[in-house]
């Protein structure tokens, strides 16, 4: 037979081959696993080879009852955890006996008080929330630092205690995100390792927590024991799988926060690895031994040794989102999730630079050195100026502010990066990860799956605690790389001029955001 002759089937020939095809389908093992993020939920089944297989999102509202408060319904997230799931294995086609594990990763620091009954007693007031500001001055006097800000998760518990006493008093269990479903799925209450601001495994942690309980005047006993990220949590109870439409007695696995589960999922679970997040929030993290407290900005358990050092972006997405409801709304409402394609197509013309209109992604504030009440702004705006350059402006600006925390690393650290991993939703437009590179002038690799790269991790917590996957390294070499971009030396020059403007900015107006904005902080 020649390679180009045509090779016909019987119609008993495709049905064997489809038959046989169906077989292997339902002989196939999954694990369901749960991205749960700012703005929406995203179930996963992924087969025991760590490939994604089924994709089904339920978006939920964040509450904004006062500026600069952030807060979610916590049964907005059940609800969600349950339309997808029914979803996802409807989609794929699968039976519920070939769901051989749940697991959770969820976005961090959240506050959920439960009573005795287990009654949910206020809104979960979340990561992005603002409303601290006092409590986190207070702590940082007693503590003799300045670590402590406004949205830490230890001021925000404070500020429960002072401002909704009897909620306090009345709460039995204060749980995040991941531990409240957790709970739903087995009644059981216990916070992963990764989302555990209260207990440790590292001795040196422990006693660091317990230096802030005590000057925060917390009391230890309303938190849930600790369990690990691969560890089974408990088993999916009668009710929980009518609601999920799964069997009664599915295992239910410790999980982690999404930080540590994009890390897993972009491939950088080894020591000195480095990758960049483009969500909702965006991130440079990277993984160290230690937390010293000059390095970074934000810390996040990885395991029982190591850590994740982070320094974060609060709205990357976010900004972005903006951007598309202000100049693309018909559009989107037309083309929905194909918005992003549109774009992206609409701004390829767009010279490198946006004409020299710089956007700085601060909707929702940002931490320090910058502050809660730093704003976004686009400087030198012209007649030229049309809303591609805004959009592609708001990238460059995203862009800009990873290249300035990257700068941060390596003045702290003295460590260089020659290359990078980009995930998340954004890592899947080329012209804004042909911009990263150019702006961060490193070559920006990309692997399979970026926007699921999340679901991904988490589902490997679950494989290992199902011993399908013997540890995260072995989840680090099954994770390969899809794209390279590499960095164009033409517009260097453009692009540090424009990112040496960007840095001082906020210096520029730090009295004019404040005299604009510290009313929010006093309304809180």
């Amino acid at each position: 037979m020649k390679a180009n002759d045509i090779v016909y089937y019987s119609y008993d020939d495709m049905l064997t081959f489809l038959s046989w095809e169906g077989a292997e389908m339902m002989n196939e093992s999954y694990i369901i696993s749960f991205d749960c993020g700012t703005s929406a939920v995203k179930a996963t089944l992924v087969n025991f080879q760590g490939e994604i297989c089924s994709v089904s999102t339920e978006s939920y509202p964040l509450l904004n009852p006062k500026a600069g408060w952030a807060e979610q319904n916590p049964e907005d997230y059940w609800d969600a955890v349950s339309i997808t799931t029914k979803k996802a294995i409807q989609q794929l086609g699968v039976q519920k006996e070939q769901v051989k594990g749940i697991v959770f990763g969820t976005q961090w620091k959240g506050i959920i008080p439960l009573d005795e009954d287990d009654n949910v007693l206020y809104h979960n007031i979340i990561w992005l929330d603002g409303r601290a500001k006092e409590q986190a001055e207070k702590l940082n006097r007693k503590l003799n630092t300045d670590v402590m800000h406004q949205q830490e998760y230890w001021p925000r518990l404070m500020w429960v205690k002072e401002n909704l006493p009897d909620i306090y008093e009345k709460t039995d269990q204060f749980l995040e995100v991941n531990s409240y479903l957790k709970f739903k799925a087995t009644g059981v209450k216990a916070v992963d390792l990764t989302n555990n601001l209260v207990y440790a495994k590292k001795e040196s942690l422990q006693t660091y927590y317990n230096k802030i309980l005590e000057a925060a005047d917390l009391n230890i006993d309303k938190f849930p024991p600790l369990v690990l990220p691969t560890e089974k949590v408990g088993e999916l109870t009668n009710e929980a799988a009518k609601q999920l439409g799964l069997l009664e007695g599915t295992p239910v696995f410790g999980g982690c926060g999404d930080i540590p589960a994009v890390a897993i999922g972009a491939g950088c679970s080894s020591m000195g690895s480095n990758h960049i997040y483009l969500g909702s929030s965006g991130w440079f993290c990277t993984l160290t031994k230690d937390r010293k407290n000059k390095d970074g900005e934000l810390y996040q358990s990885f395991d029982k040794d190591n850590e994740l050092t982070i320094y974060a972006i609060q709205s990357a997405g976010l900004t972005f989102d903006w951007g598309i409801k202000q100049f693309y709304k018909m559009e989107k409402e037309k083309y929905g999730d194909d918005i992003y394609h549109f774009i992206t197509k609409d701004i390829e013309d767009v010279t490198p630079g946006s004409e020299n209109l710089i956007a700085t992604p601060w909707i929702h504030g940002e931490l320090s050195p910058l502050s809660k009440n730093a704003k976004a702004v686009f400087l030198n705006i012209t007649n030229q100026h049309d809303r591609r350059h805004f959009m592609a402006a708001i990238m460059e600006g995203i862009c800009y502010m990873l290249r300035w925390k990257i700068e941060h690393y390596i003045n702290e650290t003295g460590h260089t990066i020659d290359s990078i991993r980009v995930v998340g939703g954004g890592a899947s437009s080329d012209i804004w990860m042909q911009m990263m590179a150019n702006i961060l002038k490193i070559p920006v690799h990309v692997p399979e799956n970026p926007r699921h790269a999340g679901s991904i991790g988490t589902a490997y917590c679950a494989l290992i605690g199902l011993g399908v996957c013997q540890n995260f390294d072995e989840s680090t070499e099954r994770i390969q790389i899809e794209k390279v971009f590499h960095f164009n030396a033409a517009y260097e020059n453009r692009y540090d001029k424009l990112f040496h403007v960007f840095k001082k900015i906020y210096p520029s107006l730090e009295d004019i955001y404040d005299t604009l904005n510290d009313s929010e902080d006093k309304n809180a």
